[in-house]
């Protein structure tokens, strides 16, 4: 979700965790002012705040957007060597500005996202040394609920040599 309000003088942006979202966040002088309000910026910043939207959720922070969603279904077919986006050392892994699997405490376990659901497959941590391998192998089908309807060509592009999706059925 990433969604933005103006107000007193001041535009907020609410957003699910990204790991992106801190560091571009800092270039346009935006603070954190906690998890239940978001980030706060200046309001002449509202159109490259909107850019970032687009970025990194694929959408442009309207709420209209969260309230057409779906269900999607991803296949992980990896054949960019060079960048791959199924296999991250020392990272979660993110698809279309949703956290899909990632390591939870100091004993390093598998967790998924929150509305992911594994059809097909499971993802891999391999624990080295204050260090992790994930990865989620080339077949694995993965399904992504409440997936905002505006976001799929975003969702298709970020999928561009990684793999395909699908609507859900039912």
């Amino acid at each position: 979700m990433a969604v933005i309000t103006a107000s007193e003088g001041r535009i907020t942006l609410k957003a699910d965790f990204h790991p992106e979202l801190a560091i571009q966040a800092r270039r346009y002088r935006g603070r954190f002012l906690g998890k239940e309000i978001g980030w706060s910026f200046l309001p002449e910043h509202e159109p490259a705040i909107r850019q970032l939207c687009q970025t990194l959720y694929g959408v442009d922070g309207t709420p209209d957007a969260w309230n057409d969603c779906c269900t999607v279904q991803v296949e992980v077919d990896e054949q960019d060597v060079r960048a791959p986006l199924w296999r991250q050392f020392n990272a979660d892994i993110y698809l279309g500005g949703r956290h899909v699997v990632g390591v939870f405490g100091p004993r390093q376990a598998v967790r998924t996202g929150r509305g992911i659901k594994f059809l097909r497959g499971q993802p891999h941590c391999a624990a080295r040394i204050g260090a992790y391998h994930m990865e989620v192998p080339t077949g694995s089908v993965l399904e992504i609920r409440k997936y905002p309807r505006a976001a799929l060509a975003f969702l298709g592009r970020c999928l561009d040599g990684h793999g395909f999706w699908h609507m859900a059925q039912g």
